[in-house]
């Protein structure tokens, strides 16, 4: 199953490092933190780049919880990224993880979407993970070459940045 551990914004690299380092592979099947490409102007040039999809969160992949969770607990400097109250090791439900699968490759890297310009406006999504999530596209930044969509994660609602690729509408 896979499940999701709490961490700080800005921890989860760490955190994902430090549970491979210390929980034995008999444990635990996959450790890691999603991410997305994502392009951005430096210099006057536009460079791909990866950031965290779900910030805050490492995933686990085990058929072990029970004994991970332990292990967790006695890292001291873990424990307290856990987080505050209540279960801190959550299974994901399936459609959750059928999300994360979808949005990411083996790697858990989400690729950039095509999409068409006309106009300088958002005309159509050509390709890439954002095509099968059309109708959960709650803001879109073409100077930024980001969408933002709008799904169910945890028990609520979240937004996810996916980065886009602009391709001009041809008349």
């Amino acid at each position: 199953m896979w499940y999701v551990i709490q961490t700080l914004n800005g921890e989860e690299e760490k955190t994902a490092n430090m549970i491979k380092k210390c929980i034995s592979p008999c444990y635990i099947m996959d450790c890691f933190v999603p991410k997305r490409e994502r392009i951005k102007k430096f210099h006057g040039r536009w460079n791909k780049i990866e950031e965290i999809l779900f910030q805050g969160y490492v995933f686990v992949i085990s058929e072990e919880p029970e004994k991970v969770y332990q292990r967790l607990r006695e890292i001291p400097k873990l424990t307290k990224l856990l987080g505050r109250e209540g279960n801190y090791f959550v299974p994901l439900d399936d459609e959750e993880e059928r999300l994360v699968r979808k949005l990411g490759d083996e790697r858990h890297m989400t690729s950039l979407s095509q999409v068409e310009i006309k106009e300088g406006r958002l005309a159509r999504i050509i390709g890439g993970p954002l095509k099968d999530y059309v109708g959960n596209v709650v803001k879109v930044n073409l100077h930024k070459r980001e969408a933002v969509i709008s799904v169910e994660f945890m028990g609520r609602m979240t937004e996810l940045k996916m980065g886009v690729e602009m391709m001009e509408k041809e008349t």
